[in-house]
């Protein structure tokens, strides 16, 4: 058995995140331990080697400004990999380097198998692939790219989904169906477009008018990617198709709409759809609003189960989703900050984190966006 203070389980940005955080406060090796089942950047080492950030990374520390993709106050994604829009690769890397800067113990290839409450106070037992750790607390920080949304329509099984497919460029040429136009959507258009395919680009509504939320509207660099295709003759958009199904017919797949129009193609539609919410072992450990989402306190802490904290995309603070790495990071410090008291750790790294603009604890401002210029 394996004992030790706080296990986060993924190291992703925010799995990572939030160890840097506490190895700032002083927190000891045999203290922390970050579980992970693949390698550090799983999530990024699967993007198509064509897929980019859509959040633009500069290295502006030297301006007391942090980079948008950063998961540090001191560092930046743009200064190592030398541009704007990282691949998946060169985000793995700088997530390397911040492990190896800030001594992070990670265990890779270790799958977290099962998580039992000891008692209301008292912490949990893991079981992993190959041992048993027994902690105080834990913090979920599992993400979802591993967990595609598979059942947004009556034969989704039968699409391919977007993160399945390593190299647009390898894929047989032909005419192609892509369901759901957010990012990914476009994206995957985008992609297939430049390798000379014909694409049908259904359910693409790209702009929700009433917010100015960047996790509800598409991104300048996905607007700017959209409208360089959009006066291409091999390219059909249509954001009025709503799919209720997929089914095959003979050699072809038919994507029908939810008014009965339809869409046929000879290869697998290529869903777009998201991704389904995973918690994996923890799942019963929280308690779900209407919407889906956990309910979490003012902490990130589990309403059901105390030292229990989540962090990544998942996190959702009425109306607010803290989605994307330049919202969630700013989460890293409530979690931190009640295992840094109990465990007596230093906090005064708090404050560099408030002045970069790290630490975000009034959720009003998110409420109502506006752009006036």
């Amino acid at each position: 058995m394996i004992k030790t203070e706080v296990v986060i389980v993924g190291a992703g940005p925010a799995g990572l995140g939030c160890a840097a955080l506490l190895k700032q406060m002083g927190i000891e090796d045999e203290e922390l331990i970050v579980l992970e089942r693949g390698e550090v950047g799983e999530s990024f080492l699967r993007w198509p080697d064509s897929m980019r950030f859509i959040t633009p990374s500069f290295p502006c520390n030297g301006y007391h400004q942090t980079d948008l993709n950063a998961i540090t106050p001191d560092t930046s994604p743009a200064f190592n990999a030398g541009k704007e829009h990282l691949s998946g690769k060169e985000y793995a890397k700088y997530l390397n380097m911040v492990v190896n800067h800030y001594k992070i113990p990670v265990t890779t290839q270790t799958e977290l198998l099962e998580v039992s409450s000891i008692g209301p106070n008292d912490g949990f037992y893991l079981q992993t692939s190959d041992s048993e750790i027994q902690c105080k607390f834990l913090i979920w920080a599992g993400g979802e790219f591993q967990s595609p949304s598979m059942n947004a329509f009556s034969g989704a099984e039968l699409c391919q989904h977007n993160t399945h497919i390593r190299d647009w460029q390898a894929l047989e040429q032909g005419h192609y169906v892509v369901i759901g136009g957010y990012e990914s959507g476009v994206d995957a258009t985008f992609n297939l477009a430049n390798s000379a395919n014909k694409v049908t680009l259904l359910d693409c509504k790209p702009n929700d008018a009433d917010t100015y939320d960047p996790s509800q509207v598409l991104s300048p660099y996905t607007m700017e990617r959209m409208k360089s295709i959009a006066d291409n003759k091999d390219i059909d958009f249509d954001g009025e198709f709503e799919v209720s199904s997929v089914y095959k017919e003979g050699n072809e797949y038919v994507v029908q709409s939810t008014d009965g129009n339809e869409v046929r193609t000879l290869f697998p539609p290529i869903n777009c759809t998201g991704f389904e919410m995973d918690l994996g072992p923890v799942s019963d450990l929280f308690v779900y609003q209407d919407n889906g989402y956990p309910w979490v306190s003012a902490f990130d802490e589990s309403t059901k189960r105390r030292n229990l904290f989540l962090a990544g995309p998942r996190l959702y603070h009425d109306p607010t989703l803290l989605c994307f790495i330049y919202k969630f990071r700013g989460r890293f410090a409530a979690p931190c900050r009640v295992i840094g008291s109990e465990l007596e750790l230093d906090m005064s790294v708090m404050k560099h984190y408030r002045q970069a603009g790290m630490v975000l604890e009034d959720m009003d401002c998110c409420k109502q966006q506006e752009c006036f210029c």
